[in-house]
């Protein structure tokens, strides 16, 4: 029985019909059953930062796995303690607390907002109120997916948590009209991701700044996707010189091992108590080791400036793209590694996706006719235009 037999009679249907199975990977590229190398432009969707088999990952992971790999919360360990360090002094003044996931730490970010606004208010539900973004996507639990202003994500799963509102993105006026005393925060993302790789304007996450001081409401930043160096600084936000209360991180942090981590900015980072929150996984020292040798590598090899430069000749290999086939692509846009090509309505961005696998080149569909371009973060020049020739080869041929 090959894998993709067993996987149609074994594995739950959630993923859809998967047909192509990778075997290995080194470096920005992947390698299928057959050995046929492909060059990952997805990067696992945005989470191997250091693209595959980096040595410095290695090392940590095999290191620390001949240690001690997990020992519960119930007592400390130096990975842990190590890592927390290492996000607030690239964060600010605060406290983190790990878990495992995007989806995770967007959960422990409402927790937080409602017993910060219990505590302000004095009276159960009476500031709790969340304000997100429509087209925004925050997980998949039934809390973030109460979160995620996207139907196809809710249905199915109603009724849902009460409690939020949703404003349009990058429309100030649109969120004002929903703030009252009862919000006890706004969450939205930097760069919304999974619906087409949107980034928010300057002047719209600095009037939800004004917004949130106005109510006395915490401003937090989904910054699961577009954290961790992929937008040219550690965080997204910083590239806007706009400040949050909280922010959720997760996918790049572990290099490719799971991970997620909430932080909260000092006015709040005590607001969890002992028996508020836990986590049996979150933060293991497994986990945390990989964690600080992906942040030393970032560091070591100025991978946030190489996002930068990257992603301004992605930038402009693309937009050359929109410019030579005005009737196949729309425009393209985003920040920094995190960037997308918008397909005219006609084509079908899984279809297109699809054609550009056969051809060695991995990308990431989002939102219903974009395809984002995540590569690592040590991506090299060479290698960002050889994926600008197949995408071009590629779309000759649609």
């Amino acid at each position: 029985m090959t894998t993709v037999e067993k996987a149609k009679k074994y594995a739950m249907p959630n993923f859809g019909e998967r047909d192509f199975v990778v075997e290995s990977g080194k470096g920005c590229y992947i390698f299928d059953e057959k050995g046929r190398k492909y060059l990952d432009f997805g990067a696992g969707i945005a989470v191997a930062s250091l693209g595959h088999a980096n040595a410095r990952w290695l090392k940590a992971l095999a290191g620390q796995a001949a240690k001690i790999s997990h020992c519960s919360n119930l007592y400390l360990t130096k990975p842990n303690a190590d890592l927390c360090q290492a996000l607030v002094q690239r964060i600010g003044p605060g406290k983190v607390m790990m878990c495992n996931s995007g989806t995770e730490a967007n959960e422990a970010l409402i927790k937080a907002a409602r017993l910060r606004g219990l505590s302000v208010s004095g009276k159960e539900g009476a500031k709790s109120r969340i304000i997100t973004a429509i087209n925004g996507f925050h997980g998949r639990t039934l809390g973030a997916v109460a979160a995620t202003a996207q139907y196809k994500i809710q249905h199915g799963f109603e009724p849902l948590l009460q409690g939020f509102s949703y404003g349009e993105f990058n429309n100030l006026e649109s969120f004002a009209k929903l703030m009252g005393d009862d919000v006890a925060a706004i969450l939205v993302e930097p760069v919304q991701g999974e619906s087409g790789v949107t980034p928010a304007t300057k002047e719209f996450l600095k009037g939800l700044r004004a917004l949130a001081d106005k109510y006395n409401a915490m401003l937090l930043f989904d910054e699961v996707q577009c954290g961790f160096a992929r937008s040219g600084k550690f965080l997204a936000c910083q590239k806007y010189g706009v400040k949050p209360d909280g922010v959720s991180m997760a996918k790049g942090l572990g290099g490719s091992f799971p991970i997620g981590a909430v932080w909260l900015a000092k006015p709040y980072q005590d607001v969890f108590t002992p028996g508020t929150h836990g986590t049996t996984f979150g933060g293991n020292p497994l986990a945390c080791a990989v964690a600080l040798a992906t942040i030393a590598e970032v560091d070591s090899k100025k991978l946030e400036a190489n996002a930068s430069s990257m992603g301004a000749l992605l930038s402009r290999g693309l937009r050359a793209l929109v410019k030579k086939y005005p009737d196949k692509l729309e425009c393209e846009r985003g920040l920094g590694l995190m960037r997308a090509a918008i397909f005219k309505p006609e084509y079908k961005n899984t279809e297109v996706c699809a054609k550009l696998r056969e051809n060695g080149l991995i990308l990431i569909p989002s939102g219903a006719n974009g395809l984002r371009f995540l590569p690592p973060l040590n991506i090299k020049a060479a290698d960002v235009n050889k994926a600008l020739k197949i995408f071009e080869s590629t779309l000759e041929k649609l």
